[in-house]
Order: structure tokens, then C-alpha cells, then sequence
């Protein structure tokens, strides 16, 4: 665990900080409060960066991250499967099972008028419902938390939870989430993949197979290959 948490440290020691720094003032500030701080604030260049940026968190985009990963080694595309899967599946049960009642903002400042007038995008599709936790923090801190082990420069690691920090704010931005649950989903997702990786490693390493140092090869690599 200890290795994994130095190799990783580029991206969770910023985190904790933000962690700190956010739980304090969500704790310190009403929710409606909290969300204006983000949504009452726009710029029509935010509006067109953040409607294609939030699909970053889309499971898709996990899910194409982990194709592209066949192509490095099969091993790591298995890890990210797996993190992908356990993270996905967590924040769903939240969700659709326990907090099916939570309204997002949308919904939620229709049902209560007095509030100042929402921000909303347009082109994007407004979700009523299931709010907490979001699903698309939730994915994001895991696949970048996951990618900071990865890399060989672990300085990655301060632009990747950078790219995870701008999909949560994107969530709030685009009316989509409250602040507290895109907070639950950054936890969610950064502790969940934690805890994946720490059992998974270590029992990957204890039980090696070939199939671990694979990899897909493009078509024109192939050919060279072959010539050589």
C-alpha cells in the first residue's frame, strides 16, 4: 500500500488538500450557497468548453482509455476493467438503490422559487433525479488516479487530478450536480480505486501469466515487425 500510495502521491497529495479545503467550506456554506459560488458564475467560453469537457467523466471515455490501454499491455487494461467495473457499479448502487430521492438542481430549485436563477447550457440535457453521487466525478478521479500509477512521469499525475478537478467542477458548471455530490463522487471513486489496487496488484504479481505482458499491435507495426 505504501508503494502505491508514493506512486500515486502526484495526484492525492493536491487532493487532499482540495479535499481539506472544499469539506470545510461545504461544511461552513449552505448547498444552495455553494452551488452559485460555481453555476452563478458563466462565461459563454465556459458554456462551449464544459458541454463536451463533462464527458470526460462518461464511462465511455473510461471505457475507451481502457481499449487504448490493449495497445501498451494487457495487464493494465485488465486493472483499469476492473476499476472501471468496481467504481461504476458503487456509484450506480448510490444512485439507484440508496439515494434514489435526491433531486438535482434543476428539479430541485424548480420545486423551491426564491433562489437566483440557474445557469443552464444550452444543448444540454437537464437530469431531474439520482443525483448523489456523481457518477461522472466518480469516474474521473478513478481513471486519473488510476493513469498517474501508470505513467512512467509521475509528474502527470498534477495535470491528471487537474483534469479530474475540471470534470467535477464541470458537473456544478452545467447544472448537473450540487457540490456536495460531486465532493462524494471524488471520494468515491478516488478511495474505491485505492482499495482495487491495492488487493489487485499485489495479487497479480503473486500469480503472473503471459497474457499480462501482451499487447495489441497496430497493423502497420505488425508488418514491420514481420519484415524485420
Amino acid at each position: 500500500m505504501l508503494y502505491l500510495l508514493r506512486q500515486t502521491r502526484s495526484f492525492l497529495l493536491p487532493y487532499a488538500v482540495l479535499l481539506v479545503l472544499l469539506g470545510t467550506v461545504l461544511l461552513a456554506t449552505p448547498k444552495h450557497a455553494a452551488f452559485f459560488i460555481v453555476n452563478g458564475h458563466h462565461t459563454p467560453f465556459f458554456d462551449q468548453f464544459f458541454r463536451p469537457f463533462t464527458n470526460v467523466g462518461d464511462g465511455l471515455f473510461y471505457v475507451l482509455v481502457t481499449l487504448g490501454l490493449l495497445f501498451v499491455r494487457f495487464r493494465w487494461a485488465f486493472i483499469s476493467l476492473v476499476c472501471f467495473a468496481v467504481t461504476s457499479i458503487a456509484a450506480q448502487i448510490g444512485k439507484q438503490l440508496i439515494f434514489t430521492g435526491h433531486p438535482r438542481p434543476f428539479r430541485y430549485f424548480s420545486e423551491n422559487p426564491g433562489f437566483p436563477k440557474l445557469h443552464v447550457v444550452e444543448g444540454v440535457v437537464m437530469g431531474t433525479l439520482k443525483s448523489f453521487p456523481s457518477g461522472h466525478s466518480t469516474s474521473a478521479f478513478s481513471l486519473f488516479l488510476l493513469l498517474t500509477l501508470l505513467v512512467q512521469d509521475k509528474r502527470w499525475g498534477y495535470a491528471f487530478i487537474g483534469l479530474a478537478v475540471l470534470t467535477a467542477y464541470s458537473r456544478v458548471y452545467l447544472a448537473q450536480h450540487f457540490v456536495e455530490d460531486v465532493y462524494a463522487g471524488s471520494v468515491l471513486g478516488t478511495g474505491l480505486t485505492l482499495a482495487v489496487l491495492a488487493w489487485l496488484l499485489p495479487y497479480l504479481d503473486s500469480h503472473p501469466q503471459p497474457w499480462h505482458q501482451w499487447r495489441l499491435k497496430r497493423p502497420g507495426q505488425a508488418r514491420k515487425e514481420r519484415k524485420a
